[in-house]
This record gives structure tokens, sequence and C-alpha cells, in this order.
């Protein structure tokens, strides 16, 4: 569930300040009860108890923390030391002590030793497997009566718009046991993006199907799209995992577990009413088929079953490829970056017959939980640095905070001890925009970030060609207002299998995994005949994937009581 680095800084660059990785205020559609940072007066959290204002004598809470790639300090600083431990210690006093800070890469691997050690801190975040393991061991802080006591409205405002199965994923037996790192899926469901140069050249329509998709894709395959007079051109971008197709799946009503470079498995209701892992249903040898057919005629890199994201996103960068599947946010990233003089424009993933396109929607928690250890001695703490963090990073609307405490450039908003996203903060940064535009809201309203978002949308208007990004997201018919109408009409299939992996999935889904990469892998290049499908959901099943249905369903029934 893990996103990379760089997916994490368009999408929290692009929507607050930051990590893009995940960006994800308002979002809740307003500013909660509690104040802001920089304001003074007595916070009104909507939460059944109160914690102390500010613990006196000051408390500790020591934790574990992990780097991004951007993350820099300024000379005599460390995650120890910043303007996030600072203020915390000076507004709530709590001082945050990070026993070890190591880069995200490493961090589940540093984790599982610390677990191993029986070594905890009061609070650090635990992946899917991590937590379901301290559950199992009873070394989690039943936090049921901490939360409903002590939680801020604005943090149960997050939870809530993130969906209900979020929290429900923290909870075993009947007890919350974690607060989940929520995420920001409802605000990324597929957009495919198309070199506007190259469409309007070759006088292309706007695509509704899937055969208008593959019809672009072969025109721009070959008709000399960049006009070299070469065969140098590819109609669609594709990856060696086939994660650049899952929106085209989705198209066939097919569910894929790859996302933005990502796996989790993907599990919808059958027929019956039962679970059923998505990627062995008839409509997923549709995709494949479909796909087969456009390697036949070209339309992919013939390299590409070699190519990671990056290397996909040079070929993008070189001009040789028209259209990509990607999400939200990138024009920002990869597209601007690499084509800042081409301008490429979102449309609504075109579906086999022409419906309106159904997202899936994947567990909305950004692959954390924030685990409490058992005894620990103030777990409503826990809330007060969420809060912080939401007041700061989200609601603020001065330019002096977001300079202390937000910085994009070298990623301030890092140092924050604890953080959790708004599920489509983006989105309402869109809805604000235009709330503006039509003279609803006023610009002090806004936050920093929004106001930037308008800012460069006026220099484009201005004549600044460089910054066409910022409206093909988030000007009127950006991917923005696709996405937001997929979320008004409710357009989403939900992951229905929501808890932490059963045993079976621990012990079997990387060789699985492997499975049906090269099983997909070798249909789409003709190594493999359409029947290889049948044939791989026969050996999953043997392999492991009988047993894990039952573990799904086992689950899931008592989901239902």
């Amino acid at each position: 569930m893990k996103r990379t680095v760089k997916m994490l800084l368009s999408l929290s660059l692009a929507t607050v300040p930051a990590l893009a990785a995940c960006s994800k205020t308002d979002g809740s559609g307003g500013k909660p009860a509690a104040t802001g940072t920089g304001t003074t007066g007595k916070q009104e959290t909507g939460a059944t108890k109160t914690a102390p204002e500010k613990y006196d004598p000051p408390i500790e809470l020591k934790t574990v923390n992990y780097s991004f790639s951007t993350t820099k300090f300024a000379d005599g600083e460390d995650i120890n030391n910043n303007i996030w431990t600072r203020t915390i210690l000076e507004k709530y006093g709590i001082k945050v002590n990070t026993q070890w800070y190591v880069p995200e890469t490493e961090y589940p691997k540093k984790t599982n030793l610390m677990i191993a050690s029986g070594e905890l801190p009061d609070f650090f975040a635990a992946t899917p497997q991590q937590f379901r393991q301290l559950y199992e061991a009873g070394q989690l802080e039943d936090m049921t009566k901490v939360y409903n006591d002590f939680a801020p409205e604005s943090v149960k405002k997050v939870m809530q718009e993130a969906g209900e199965t979020v929290l429900k994923s923290a909870t075993i037996d009947g007890k919350l046991l974690a607060i989940p790192w929520s995420g920001v899926a409802k605000e990324s469901p597929a957009i495919l993006w198309i070199r506007k140069d190259w469409k309007e050249k070759l006088g292309l329509p706007d695509p509704k199907t899937i055969d208008d998709l593959y019809a672009i894709a072969d025109a721009f395959t070959k008709k000399d799209p960049d006009g070299n007079g070469k065969d140098d051109t590819f109609g669609l971008a594709m990856d060696k995992e086939l994660s650049m197709a899952s929106g085209l799946m989705n198209g066939f009503g097919a569910y894929t577990g790859f996302i933005s470079g990502s796996y989790t498995d993907f599990w919808i209701k059958d027929a019956s009413g039962s679970l059923a892992y998505s990627e062995i249903q008839p409509q997923m040898k549709q995709a494949l088929t479909k796909l087969s057919d456009m390697y036949k005629a070209g339309h992919f890199d013939p390299e590409f079953i070699v190519k990671d994201n990056n290397k996909v996103y040079e070929s993008i960068g070189s001009g040789k490829i028209g259209m990509m599947i990607g999400g939200r946010g990138t024009a920002n990233y990869p597209l601007i970056t690499l084509t800042p003089n081409q301008e490429w424009q979102p449309y609504p993933m075109p579906t086999v017959d022409g419906k309106p396109f159904k997202a899936q929607l994947p567990l909305n928690v950004f692959g954390y939980y924030w685990v409490v250890k058992k005894g620990a001695k103030h777990p409503e703490a826990l809330f007060k640095l969420m809060d912080f963090w939401l007041q700061t990073f989200y609601y603020n609307k001065s330019d002096e905070v977001y300079n202390k405490f937000l910085v994009p450039a070298s990623a301030v908003w890092t140092y924050s001890p604890v953080k959790i996203y708004l599920p489509d903060i983006s989105i309402e940064n869109y809805r604000k925009g235009i709330a503006f535009e039509e003279g609803k809201v006023k610009r002090e309203d806004l936050t920093p970030n929004q106001r930037a978002m308008i800012d460069k949308m006026n220099l484009y208007k201005g004549g600044k060609k460089d910054l066409w990004g910022e409206v093909a997201q988030s000007g009127p018919g950006g991917s923005a207002a696709i996405i937001d109408l997929i979320i008004k009409e409710d357009r989403f299939v939900p992951n229905q299998f929501y808890t932490t992996p059963t045993a079976t999935m621990a012990e079997r889904n990387e060789q699985l995994k492997k499975l049906r990469n090269e099983t997909f892998v070798k249909i789409v290049t003709g190594n493999l005949g359409l029947d290889a499908f049948d044939k791989y959901v026969a050996d999953w099943k043997k392999q492991g994937g009988d047993i894990i249905t039952k573990e799904v369903n086992d689950w899931y029934a008592t989901q239902k009581k």
C-alpha cells in the first residue's frame, strides 16, 4: 500500500504544500472547530473529554520516524530539534523524542527489528502486517475509549470522510487498536492524459470508449504525430508491471491490485454475495485481450517489459509517447516536469461500453497505522499531535505559518511526528477555486495553497504557458473536475476486504504476485496465448488462492453480523 516518495511529493505539494506523496484545508468543506496554528484561545476540539491544553510539567513521547528524499534540515537542527518539535513542546508541553530516523525505504525493516527486540516507543507508524503482529502479541493499547473521549472533531471528521472501512480496518474483536494513517484514495481515480498537439494535429475526437482509445493509440503510433518522418512514436505509456494499465482494466470492470507502483489484494462481491479475488474474474481476461491487441499493433514501447515507471517517464520526456493513464496530479508530475512546453489534456477514462467510468477504491489507508504501545502513560496525547498537523498542514490560512511549517523546498512539513491525510483535499481545492472565481469565496478565506493555485492559473491565462499543468489539474474541465463528478455520483467500486492480511496472504502473496505478473505480461506480449489466463486462475487457486478466499470470506461473515 505504500506509495513512492515522488508520488507523495506530488500529492502534498500539489495540494497543501506537500507530500503529494500525499496531497491529500478544507477537505472537510470548512475549518474545523479547533483553533488553528498561530491563534490564541482555548481549542474547542469537539471531544467528549479534554486533555490538558498544555501538559505541565511537560511529558515525553518516544517514537521512530522516516525521512523523505527531499527532507532537509537547517544548520544545527535535526528531527528532534526543529520548528515542529519546538512548537509542539511550547504549545502543548509535549516533548517528542524520535529514537531513530531512517530513509523511508529502510523503515519497514528497521521497525521489524525493533518489534522483534520488544523495545517499543510510545507510538509509531506500523505496516498492516506489523499491526496484526503487535495485536497478536498483545502489545497494543486499546484506543476505543481514548478515541471516543479525546479525539478532537478535526480527527474524527477526517476518519469519517476517509470512509467507514478505514476505522473498521483498525478494529479487531470490537476494539479500536490503532488510528489509521488515512489516505487520498477518493481523489485518485484513473485519468487519461493525451498530448494536445498530437491530438489536434491528427484531428482526433475525444475518447468515449475503449475502442476510441485504441483508435487514438493507433494514430499516434502510425501517423507520425511528431512529424519527423520516422516510425518512432507510441500510443500509450506502459510499464513492466502493467500498473499503468489499471485504469484501462477498470474500463472493462476489471480491478487490479497494482496501482501507482504498489500492490494490494482487491476483493469484490460476486453474484452470490461472497467476496471474490478481482484479478481472476472474466473481465480481467477481456482487458488483457485488448492490451494484447494493442501490443501487437505497436501501441506500446516493446521495451516496456523491462521499464519501471521512471524509465517510462524518460520516454515521455523524449517526446515518444502520446497518451498516459495516470491520476489527478499527473500533469504536475511527471508531465509538466518532462514536457513543460507540450500541453496534455485530461479525459475521463473510457469504458468498453461507453457508460460512465467506475473507479476502483482501495482501502483509504496510506500504508500505515498509528499504534500506541500497551501501557503508554498518555495515549490521548497522540491526538494533540494529529490535531496540530491538521490545523497547520491543511486548515491554516496564514502565509507566515505556511512559510514556517510547510515550505515545500526543504520539505519542512515532513518534520511533523504524525501525519494523516484528508481524503479529497485536491478536489476541495478545486471546488474552492471555482467558488472564488464565481465570487462566492473571498481571497482571505482561502489557504495559501489555494491562493497559489489560483495565481498560477491566472499567470497561465496571462501567457505563462509553462504553467499549463495547474489549469489541466485544477481548472474547469481539468482532472479535479473529472474526479469531483465521480465523487458526487459515487462511481466507485470499493475493495471489500479492509482488514490486515490473512495468515495465508502473508505467507503466499509474494509468490502469487509473481505468478500474476509473469502471466499477465506474457499474455500481453503474446508469449502466452489468452488461454493462459484460465491456467493462471487454476494455478492461483492451487497455490493458496482457495485458502485465502476461504479466510477472506470467514472474516467477511463476521462483518455482516
